[in-house]
């Protein structure tokens, strides 16, 4: 079987392993120099996204036989809203993983867990490599292929500035904003590479450049944050989804296959898994569509969070951080293995009910 895959991010490079652990080598071709993101960053691999899975990289492990290495474990988040600051600590939030090029990032691991040659410097064409190939993996990160087959929808489009701070940090936390007037229908957050080294990110809903860097300074200014920067980034992110995420012996994966995770937006292991699903559906003959059908429902409740989350007002962002971090409540979503995340909709909706209702209910009576 010849199989060719554009893309030497995550979700292709997962691919790829997973089709040399049934002894077929794919080529693979990407555009930049070297594999991963141009600008190094810090995600969080958050184990309340995946339960029932336990340990994603146990499950990784044990399941693909991919050792991935962490750069330490999170015990600890930091959540601030306009007027509500709370801290909530865990056995097990999850991992912290260098994103980028660098040596000890996940697309470096990554790339060096696989046989397979990469074409680098190589903008393939899929409508040429299809005719030559048996099957053709889309992992480029882009809508671009999607949305000229017919089967791209966008869900948002936000503009991310970042920079890689130096300071004093907890190596073990992640600390996180949620204010709507500098990261309107999104968040800011902070992760750790060590105790002196950060990257420092502020996400806003359809803003432009000149904007973004007003959002930046506002963020900065209001937050009392005078970390040195060391280095700075700025792009722009579309997320959308896909269907069908095959056409004919064209598959898609990662963001080109509309798995990113909408809520918190990391969704490393949604990218990981819908390449390993393409490999699997390729070396076994199993329909893509199968072996993607939970993950797609899981990007569905993704969409509806991040629906929510862009009409929530900072009293609801408040009254949110709040809630979820009551003794009992938060005991059951960070401390126990249950399904949370399936819920969040409906909590997120009561909590604004809720809000709406204590509005009202100190509203002075009308005149007669």
């Amino acid at each position: 079987m010849r199989v060719a895959i554009i893309g030497a991010g995550i979700a292709g490079l997962a691919c790829a392993h997973e089709l040399e652990r049934h002894g077929i080598y794919p080529d693979i071709f990407e555009e930049r120099s070297r594999c991963g993101e141009l600008f190094s960053h810090v995600a969080g691999l958050m184990q309340l996204m995946n339960r029932p899975v336990r340990d994603q990289l146990k499950w990784l492990k044990n399941e693909y036989n991919l050792n991935l290495k962490p750069l330490t474990k999170w015990y600890t988040t930091t959540m601030h809203s306009n007027k509500v600051t709370r801290m909530v600590k865990s056995k097990h939030f999850g991992y912290f993983f260098e994103r980028g090029q660098g040596e000890f990032s996940l697309e470096t691991q990554l790339f060096n867990s696989i046989k397979s040659p990469i074409n680098f410097n190589c903008r393939a064409n899929y409508s040429e490599l299809v005719q030559e190939y048996d099957y053709v993996v889309i992992a480029n990160g882009s809508k671009d292929v999607a949305a000229t087959l017919g089967i791209w929808k966008d869900i948002f489009t936000t503009m991310v500035r970042g920079a890689i701070v130096l300071g004093d940090f907890d190596p073990h936390e992640l600390i996180m904003w949620v204010n709507n007037d500098y990261a309107l229908g999104a968040y800011a957050y902070l992760t750790p590479f060590n105790k002196n080294r950060a990257s420092l990110t502020l996400i806003h809903a359809n803003a432009s450049i000149e904007e973004m860097e007003r959002h930046w300074i506002t963020f900065l200014k209001r937050e009392n944050l005078t970390y040195q920067i060391v280095e700075d980034f700025l792009l722009a992110h579309v997320a959308g989804t896909v269907y069908p995420h095959q056409v004919g012996n064209l598959l898609l994966v990662g963001i080109a296959g509309g798995f990113m995770e909408s809520f918190l937006g990391f969704g490393a292991i949604s990218s990981l898994r819908s390449g390993i699903f393409a490999g699997q559906a390729l070396a076994k003959n199993i329909p893509f569509a199968k072996l993607v059908k939970n993950l797609d429902l899981e990007m569905q409740r993704s969409v509806r969070l991040r629906e929510i989350l862009n009409t929530m007002r900072n009293e609801d962002y408040d009254h949110l951080i709040a809630s979820a971090t009551l003794p009992g409540l938060s005991q059951l979503i960070y401390n126990t293995n249950i399904p949370v995340f399936q819920y969040t909709g409906s909590f997120f909706e009561l909590i604004r009910g809720a809000v709406d209702w204590s509005k009202k209910s100190i509203l002075p009576p009308k005149k007669k």
